[in-house]
């Protein structure tokens, strides 16, 4: 292997020594990332005669100034309003309207929106999945995709040759075992619209039995 060669492995093999604490931990080693800076903290506000909170964010982010609203169940984004029919879910996800609300956050880049949270309802395993909204700006109608959600955040977005891409992550099992013994992340791209699978593929295994937020990259 050439010099040149050994320098693109780098990164790849830099990963695949490091015990990861936590998922987003991983993914911000990502390249490419979509939404590198930190996210922003939508705030509950009410009104006089309102019987549901909304949850509310303004100021600025990715270079100019954004208002985002989460209002009963719809998304309302610099004036234009996201209702679940512009929403396209990942197959076996479900556009609802209490994914997102309070504790909900969001990240801004140049012509994206990402709005992400763990549903208040959710306990147990089902706290491992997070409801994640991308948002695509500036077109002349609205369009959105919900994300797969299992140990989801929209920290693992990254854009590369013109395309979106994200990971779907599952679980993977040793033969015998009830209990997951790590997760494989298969790589998906968003083109025309569409979710679309890649060759992309990477595994991981759990380090502590137990701890699904421990893991090291096979």
């Amino acid at each position: 292997m050439n010099h040149f060669a050994v320098l693109l492995f780098l990164p790849t093999l830099a990963l695949a020594a490091e015990v990861f604490n936590g998922y987003e931990t991983y993914y911000s080693r990502l390249p490419n990332r979509l939404f590198p800076s930190p996210s922003v903290e939508l705030e509950p506000f009410s009104l006089e005669g309102e019987p549901e909170v909304r949850y509310v964010w303004q100021g600025m982010a990715a270079g100019r100034h954004h208002k985002v609203e989460l209002k009963e169940g719809k998304i309302i984004l610099d004036g234009r309003t996201w209702l679940a029919k512009s929403i396209r879910a990942f197959p076996g996800e479900v556009v609802n309207a209490g994914d997102l609300g309070r504790e909900a956050v969001a990240y801004f880049a140049t012509g994206w929106a990402c709005v992400e949270n763990t549903p208040a309802s959710a306990s147990g395993t089902a706290a491992r999945h997070k409801s994640v909204y991308l948002l695509r700006l500036g077109r002349s109608k609205p369009q959105g995709w919900k994300l797969p959600s299992l140990f989801a955040s929209c920290q693992g977005l990254r854009f590369l040759n013109g395309q979106v891409r994200f990971d779907k992550l599952e679980y993977r099992y040793r033969s015998g075992k009830d209990e997951p013994a790590g997760v494989v992340l298969h790589e998906y791209a968003i083109k025309s619209g569409r979710f679309v699978p890649l060759a992309g593929k990477r595994f991981a295994f759990f380090v502590e039995e137990g701890n699904v937020y421990r893991f090291l990259l096979d």
